[in-house]
């Protein structure tokens, strides 16, 4: 994480998301960072414990339901559904 970087949510992963076991992704959580020139970006949570530092001071959330464009009917992105991070499970 870059220096003056903010978390601003923790987003667990899907149940059933493809995991690669030898990559970083395989905690199933990964933090919303937004830079100090205001860019966000998505990072790999590397452990439990990192989960469980970062879950003490900001929310924790799931995929929640889709977002349709009204025209066209397709999916352009999904809203945040906010969840206890006691009732998540990462591995790492």
């Amino acid at each position: 994480m870059k220096p003056n970087a903010e978390v601003i949510a923790l987003l667990v992963d899907e149940p059933g998301d493809p995991v690669d076991p030898d990559s970083l992704e395989s905690t199933g959580a990964h933090r919303l960072v937004r830079d100090a020139d205001g860019t966000v970006t998505l990072e790999p949570v590397e452990t439990a414990e990192e989960f469980d530092l970062i879950a003490k001071d900001t929310g924790c959330f799931r995929r929640g339901p889709e977002i349709r464009d009204p025209k066209t009917d397709e999916i352009i992105g999904y809203e945040m559904e906010e969840i206890s991070p006691e009732l998540t499970v990462v591995s790492g």
